[in-house]
């Protein structure tokens, strides 16, 4: 098929194509008839625009970066990034992922550069890297998900919330030994911890020492070690709290097979509200991490980065999820 080029629609038009050019960049002072009628028989001919030649004349790629160093397997992760490529396609811009270390030994930031990109989404990283922290603090406009640098677009999950939300469904079943296993120390693991502690301080939960132990996100066998440790000795948890869905599935089934009955014995509530915690029973009582609302305010703060770099101060934004009632909680037998 023979490419539709300007003049050919300007032939159509009855037009010059200089006309048809400011009509289809948004540059014309025409009649908006004339514009309206130049765009419609643009896309009844299948006119698609050179993306190098409007890179060249809007230095522009409309296309975003998005740096994501593990590996692929988190369901929460793949949620996000399939929430931020709708995102992203709803206004009119591509993405490209940046493995670690920008590809070929190239930082992130000349990497970004070379690659003519507009901006990049960090969603996944070591954020104690020189390179990533040299990457979400310079002129290039970014946006940097679940890590709060200071000057910087950060979206996350309210974390603090969801904690709240977690230590009360746990206590509106009659628990009183509530004990957490949280994800490695950052930031994200800091304030959910900071919300447990303030949410059982006002609720009047005591937190005896031993009742918090760092575990490791998405680390099934880790987890049931860690809940097989809470159940017993002084602190004696009815319910635990676990760092993700993943990990308590994961501990869910090998306490099964260990002759121990959840909710009978232990009470679990997860984090993330991944698909498959709700397609096998029991099904996991959760919190529900809203990616496509991250994915909406990540887009919405980069994109007026993108299109107005000078004017907007950096924002942070913590987005609420919800609870996901399962059946893996109960009153306490003991």
């Amino acid at each position: 098929m023979r490419t539709v080029r300007l003049k050919d629609i300007a032939d159509v038009c009855g037009v010059s194509t200089a006309t048809v050019s400011r009509a289809l960049n948004g540059l014309t002072q025409e009649n908006n008839k004339v514009t309206s009628m130049i765009r419609q028989k643009a896309a009844e001919m299948g006119y698609v625009p050179n993306a190098a030649a409007l890179t060249l004349k809007t230095n522009r790629s409309n296309n975003i970066g998005v740096l994501y160093e593990d590996q692929m397997d988190h369901e929460y992760f793949s949620s996000l990034l399939d929430a931020l490529r709708r995102e992203a396609s709803r206004r009119g811009y591509d993405l490209s992922l940046i493995g670690e270390e920008g590809g070929n030994g190239i930082n992130y930031l000349e990497h970004i550069r070379r690659r003519n990109l507009d901006g990049v989404i960090v969603i996944q990283a070591d954020f104690d890297s020189a390179e990533v922290i040299r990457l979400a603090t310079s002129s290039i406009p970014s946006v940097v998900i679940d890590h709060l640098y200071e000057g910087c677009n950060c979206v996350s999950s309210d974390n603090r919330e969801s904690m709240k939300q977690i230590v009360r469904c746990a206590v509106e079943h009659g628990h009183r030994r509530i004990a957490y296993i949280t994800g490695e120390q950052g930031a994200v693991t800091n304030e959910r911890l900071a919300g447990f502690y303030k949410t059982c301080a006002e609720m009047g939960i005591r937190v005896p020492e031993g009742s918090v132990k760092e575990g490791r996100f998405h680390e099934p066998e880790d987890c049931v070690r860690l809940i097989r440790e809470l159940m017993a000795g002084p602190v004696s948890a009815t319910c635990i709290l676990c760092p993700d869905d993943y990990s308590c599935l994961g501990a869910l089934w090998q306490l099964k097979e260990a002759g121990i009955g959840v909710p009978e014995q232990v009470s679990l509530i997860g984090y993330d509200g991944i698909r498959m915690g709700q397609m096998i029973p029991p099904r996991l009582t959760t919190y529900r991490q809203d990616t496509a609302g991250i994915a909406a305010e990540a887009l919405t703060l980069l994109t007026d980065t993108i299109e107005s770099p000078d004017s907007l101060p950096a924002r942070q934004i913590a987005v609420a999820g919800k609870m996901i009632e399962g059946e893996t909680v109960c009153v306490p037998s003991r």
